[in-house]
């Protein structure tokens, strides 16, 4: 369609956008009136020079290392050298551009789509800040003020008031990314440059001012609507001299507060389910709560309040080698890292500071096992140390994006090891892996009849309620707790709801049977007609290859704490199958390594349970985490 994108003139910018009753800039009508724009520019660039603060700005603690956009193990100094060269990374796929930037390529092999889009968030700009910071080095400014008139020239032809995913340049959560990070990280680090010269400063501002236009009119939702406000809220701070910029600022403090009460369970879990996009909306939060307190802007009580129980529900997931377990499009990320800021912002809660400092201050949460009733995610655990025993049951809803069709999934870690894990969090691609870990064939719960379950083709995001628990069954004392979690919303593409599927969970501290701290899985499938279903109970071992004996299954790894599953009075058919590496006819046995980054994945041995049956079919295993395996 024809760009309908607001297109700032001189006149316009000056003469419209610009709060000129600002000391310093009173001269600027006067000079539109004459049509003398370079002096207009000359007055707005001096104003902007001197009311600056790069001393309140850098008191942020900010890195721009990120995993997609450096190469593996690059520092800093490589990568400035490696930008000055033409060439640029964007999910991890370097592209050698040479003297001229293509900010529309894709030199992926499949084209995956995020490559192009995730280029225009710009970190290695900020990097190059950082360098010139540090060093003096103008080929670093001039690298920059390349970069940016080029990408600005490119990608002018696109509507600002297109949909907020229709573009490639423009997406609106780039634009919230690079408000909330990259730009006024280089804005603060080069403003002073030759290279940074009154016409590009000038220039700078009114793509700023575009910016603020989209991010203001243009919104998404989900953890999308908190990076964009994030970075509306920081232009509305950071560029006073916008005539919008203090309504910005409050839109986007009031639409943040209100998110809080929308995107949170009561539990504290962000409602998308995903340990890793429960991060994404803890930083935005956190940036530009930093932002405002940098430059005298009070900070909502509400964003201390509900950062403090998001924080709250990292420590309760954490396994005991301190990382969360990677839930829906999440990832295995370490407490410690997430919780330094809040260390700081909560000094009364000292088991953030024992996660901190691995135990080595403050004191352990004051619980073990704990249910996140709402989010309906239940950890079993021995204790806090790093030789706990530790699980996790998902029982409860679908969530809100990113989801997974993985509900009764069940992970494990225990005596310094994950033993059963799953397959994780791949690329946003169509590929075959992607597929597979969306699938509940990667996950540690159960299919029927071949198929899946098929939660998204029932999903009424509009209905959704965040405000009741899950429903599940949940109870915990000294000696064991139980959770029992049941699935009722059908399988394969039709998502019929033949089958329902009930798992309960019951974990022995101190033992049972002949077996120590154990857990007895017991799974019921019940039918709602009388024909004969088949049933596959899927468990992903990350561990070596194990041991079958009968129907047991063992790994088998020397020196090591290993796992054991074990079948209670199994029924009549019922057999196992250890699967890695498998991609015909379809995939199973692989896990991801890296989050969301293609071709990061290697296999993993699964055990797979299968029976036939008509009727109540009900399957109960034991699984005992076994601490050491010992070498004759």
């Amino acid at each position: 369609m024809e760009s309908t994108r607001p297109r700032l003139t001189d006149a316009e910018f000056f003469g419209e956008q610009i709060d000129t009753t600002r000391p310093g800039l009173e001269a600027i009508p006067a000079a539109v009136e004459a049509g003398d724009f370079a002096t207009a520019r000359h007055i707005f660039a001096a104003e902007v020079r001197a009311s600056l603060q790069p001393e309140r700005w850098f008191r942020q603690q900010r890195s721009f290392l990120d995993a997609t956009h450096y190469l593996p193990d690059e520092t800093a100094e490589a990568a400035c050298v490696r930008v000055l060269a033409g060439t640029l990374v964007s999910c991890s796929t370097p592209c050698a551009f040479g003297g001229s930037v293509d900010w529309f390529a894709n030199p992926t092999f499949n084209k995956y789509k995020e490559w192009t889009w995730q280029l225009s968030r710009h970190p290695e700009w900020a990097l190059l800040g950082e360098r010139y910071r540090a060093t003096g080095d103008e080929r670093l400014a001039a690298a920059f003020v390349k970069l940016f008139l080029s990408w600005k020239k490119q990608t002018a032809g696109e509507a600002l008031d297109a949909p907020s995913n229709a573009t490639w340049a423009w997406r609106t959560i780039e634009a919230g990314i690079r408000m909330g990070g990259a730009w006024p990280w280089a804005l603060h680090s080069f403003y002073r440059s030759p290279y940074f010269d009154d016409d590009v400063l000038v220039e700078w501002y009114k793509s700023v001012w575009e910016h603020g236009w989209r991010l203001r009119n243009v919104h998404h939702s989900h953890n999308w609507l908190i990076m964009e406000q994030n970075g509306l809220g920081q232009i509305g701070i950071l560029y006073p001299q916008f005539c919008q910029a203090e309504e910005w600022r409050d839109f986007a403090f009031a639409t943040l507060i209100h998110e809080l009460g929308v995107q949170n369970y009561p539990d504290g879990m962000q409602y998308e389910l995903s340990t890793g996009y429960h991060q994404v909306n803890i930083r935005n939060y956190q940036w530009l709560w930093d932002v405002a307190e940098a430059y005298d802007i009070p900070v909502p009580a509400a964003f201390r309040d509900g950062l403090e129980a998001m924080h709250g529900a990292n420590l309760k997931l954490m396994m005991p080698d301190g990382c969360l377990p990677d839930l829906n499009d999440g990832g295995w990320h370490p407490v410690d890292k997430l919780l330094e800021r809040a260390v700081s912002l909560y000094p009364a809660r000292t088991d953030f500071r024992w996660a901190v400092t691995g135990g080595g201050q403050g004191s352990p949460p004051d619980y073990t096992s704990i249910a996140l009733d709402y989010a309906g995610l239940y950890v079993m655990r021995s204790g806090w140390d790093a030789q706990a025993v530790w699980a996790l049951l998902d029982g409860g809803p679908f969530g809100f994006a990113h989801q997974h069709e993985d509900k009764l999934n069940f992970l494990l870690h225990a005596y310094g090891r994950r033993l059963i894990t799953e397959g994780g969090n791949y690329a946003y691609d169509d590929s075959p892996m992607r597929r597979y870990v969306l699938s509940t064939r990667s996950h540690n719960t159960a299919r029927v009849d071949g198929q899946d379950q098929n939660r998204r083709r029932s999903f009424d995001r509009v209905n959704e309620r965040i405000d009741r628990p899950s429903g599940t069954l949940w109870h915990s004392d000294e000696a064991r707790d139980v959770v029992e979690a049941v699935y009722t919303e059908g399988y394969g593409p039709d998502a019929e709801r033949t089958v329902s599927h009930r798992r309960r969970v019951t974990f022995y501290k101190e033992g049972a049977e002949r077996f120590g701290p154990c857990f007895l899985v017991e799974d019921t499938f019940t039918p709602t007609d009388d024909a004969e279903h088949s049933y596959e109970i899927l468990w992903h071992l990350h561990t070596g290859a194990p041991a079958v004996e009968g129907l047991a299954v063992r790994s088998v790894d020397a020196g090591l704490a290993n796992v054991a599953l074990i079948p209670e009075d199994p029924p009549e058919g019922l057999l196992v199958e250890i699967v890695t590496g498998q991609e015909e006819p379809e995939w199973q046995g692989w896990h991801a390594v890296k989050d969301h980054q293609q071709g990061e994945y290697e296999a993993c041995p699964t055990a797979i349970y299968r029976l036939r049956g008509a009727g109540i079919v009900r399957i109960v295993l034991w699984i005992v985490p076994i601490q050491t395996l010992r070498t004759n």
